[in-house]
């Protein structure tokens, strides 16, 4: 959409990241997509409660899960440091949480494998000096959403500043790159350079950290789905369909694709691209907190459907914190 103030494009972002990860926590984790579509209907359109025995039990319509709740302990941060990364303000924060978990799945609000392998490695010592896993899930990439909105207008800023707090939780090479490849794409986007064009800026972005060296191929990652995503001679319909090409479980390589596909398809819509991504079920809480991300950076929070924000539990909390962050946003 043309037309996009920096400002709007970086609300959505955040909102769209934190409406993507609720959608998800009713619906998470079905491999079983008749069994989903069994429980839910044949379109989830809105946000639904967990059923008795899923992962997510106890929470309500609009609730955020864990990595929810971390990603909006990095926007309070962010907002208390004047949009400023301060590692040591948002560990002190994480401290509170981890001291409440207890290394097990449910130990909180689901604990996915990597904070179960950070819970493990701080609560040796309460250091973060190498706890970040090996992990090769998505939530580093999640909340990097709130780094490339607060650092949109510095994105070689962003990259440094990004890849330390990635570092926090995922240590494996090539999902922090494939993490730091989305912080910078959203970035582009809030940038309004579109999906496609992106490889010209986010490689160079990146390079001061190295990751290019090794693994350039996730940093114009985005741009090739984009272009999959636009060719006419590639037939994906329903689009949730791409959930299951690209792969259903949660790596990073399976859901950041099908995110990228899923934004390009429709560029100018958020429905589509993040119901699509919660529709084609498995790991659809990530896939589509990823999905929401991109989808609201391009169309902006103010072309967000008005019921994703009302339902959204922590709407209170966010959108003035993401108002914070973004208010004097500007970018040339």
């Amino acid at each position: 959409m043309l037309g996009i103030a920096a400002r709007d494009r970086a609300m959505g972002a955040i909102a769209g990241c934190f409406i993507g990860d609720a959608l998800g926590v009713g619906p998470h984790w079905y491999y079983n997509l008749e069994k989903m579509r069994q429980d839910y209907g044949q379109w989830i359109s809105g946000y639904t409660a967990p059923k008795k025995g899923r992962w997510h039990e106890g929470l309500q319509p609009g609730d955020n899960s864990q990595t929810g709740q971390v990603t909006l302990m990095l926007l309070e941060s962010l907002a208390c440091t004047k949009g400023k990364y301060d590692q040591d303000d948002f560990t002190s924060r994480m401290n509170d949480l981890l001291a409440t978990l207890d290394g097990s799945i449910h130990g909180g609000r689901m604990t996915d494998i990597a904070m179960r392998e950070l819970w493990k490695a701080w609560s040796q010592d309460g250091s973060w000096e190498h706890a970040g896993s090996y992990a090769d899930t998505a939530e580093a990439a999640i909340r990097a959403t709130v780094m490339a909105a607060a650092y949109a207008h510095e994105p070689e800023q962003l990259a440094e500043v990004a890849l330390k707090n990635i570092h926090l939780t995922h240590n494996e090479p090539f999902i922090a790159a494939q993490s730091l490849a989305f912080c910078l794409t959203v970035c582009a986007l809030i940038r309004d350079i579109p999906l496609g064009k992106t490889r010209m800026v986010v490689p160079k972005w990146a390079e001061p950290t190295g990751l290019t060296r090794f693994f350039h191929d996730a940093f114009i990652q985005p741009d090739l789905i984009a272009m999959a995503a636009g060719n006419p001679n590639i037939h994906i319909d329903p689009p949730l369909h791409v959930c299951q090409l690209f792969g259903l479980p949660c790596q990073l390589g399976f859901l950041a694709p099908a995110a990228y596909y899923l934004a390009a398809r429709f560029p100018d819509e958020f429905e589509m691209p993040v119901l699509s991504a919660i529709n084609g079920g498995g790991n659809n809480m990530a896939r589509a907190a990823l999905t929401g991300a991109l989808a609201g950076a391009l169309v902006g929070f103010s072309n967000i459907p008005e019921r994703f924000v009302d339902g959204l539990q922590d709407k209170i909390a966010i959108l003035p914190l993401a108002e914070k962050i973004t208010e004097n946003l500007t970018v040339s």
